[in-house]
């Protein structure tokens, strides 16, 4: 939210504003454990700690599937489990911070970062602030997967100046989903709308198909525990509030009613 708010005082101001979305490639079975505990004693761990989720992340083996074909069990040496509580690789992402001029939000495997671009020097500023990133991602051992990363290009008069990251042009686009909202380039939500409006109408149309029963408990519990999340999700964020961004939320309200 923060993040955001800040890219639309921005654009408040008539500026051109640029929203450069990284992507870093399958970081979760990359990170070695050596630089993971290493970047912990840097935050001020103690060496019981350290030693603790040393032995958690140490001895760990996997085997794949392909096709009914199993592979031998093969250890672990570059991962930290996806869904473990520890959530390891924010902290392994904090340090992305390091000398970075312009804006940057950082959550797991998404970073994105944000400058003004009315200027040479603010264009300069953010691709000075990829390069940076991309050293950082070699010391690191990790690699910006190039062809997710995107830049969208906002405010009046844009000049869709164009930006390296390693030895590869960033595309543009006029849309990006960050964590599950769709940030359109004009910072308008009815294309996120539509879309939420479109997944609420086929959980709709499922529960329609599947269950038997019409009596209002049964379909009020399936829409608050199946449909209600999709349509409140990161809410605060992307809250409509033109007419033609609440109709298709108001359709799918009058459809569920009329399923009691």
């Amino acid at each position: 939210m923060a993040f955001y708010d800040g890219v639309t005082a921005l654009v408040d101001k008539g500026g051109a504003t640029d929203v450069i979305y990284l992507d870093l490639c399958k970081i979760f079975d990359t990170v070695p454990h050596e630089i993971l505990v290493s970047e912990l004693e840097r935050h001020g761990f103690d060496g019981w700690m350290t030693q603790w989720i040393r032995n958690w992340l140490d001895g760990r083996t996997q085997k794949v599937a392909v096709n009914g074909s199993m592979s031998k069990w093969r250890p672990v040496m570059c991962v930290d489990p996806q869904g473990s509580l520890l959530a390891l690789l924010n902290i392994f992402v904090g340090n992305i911070e390091c000398e970075i001029e312009c804006n940057i939000s950082k959550f797991a495997d998404d970073t994105k970062q944000c400058g003004s671009i009315d200027t040479l020097e603010g264009r300069d500023a953010i691709q000075r602030d990829l390069d940076r990133l991309e050293r950082w991602a070699c010391a690191n051992l990790v690699k910006f997967n190039k062809t997710k990363c995107k830049v969208v290009h906002m405010g009046r008069g844009s000049p869709k100046h164009k930006y390296r990251l390693g030895g590869e042009w960033i595309e543009s686009s006029p849309a990006e989903k960050d964590l599950g909202v769709l940030v359109h380039e004009k910072l308008n939500m009815i294309q996120q709308c539509e879309l939420t409006a479109q997944k609420a109408n086929l959980i709709l149309g499922c529960i329609n198909r599947s269950v038997v029963s019409s009596m209002r408990e049964v379909i009020l519990s399936l829409c608050s525990t199946l449909v209600r999340p999709h349509l409140e999700s990161c809410v605060q964020l992307w809250s409509p509030q033109h007419g033609k961004d609440m109709d298709p939320f108001e359709r799918v309200q009058r459809r569920a009613t009329k399923m009691i």
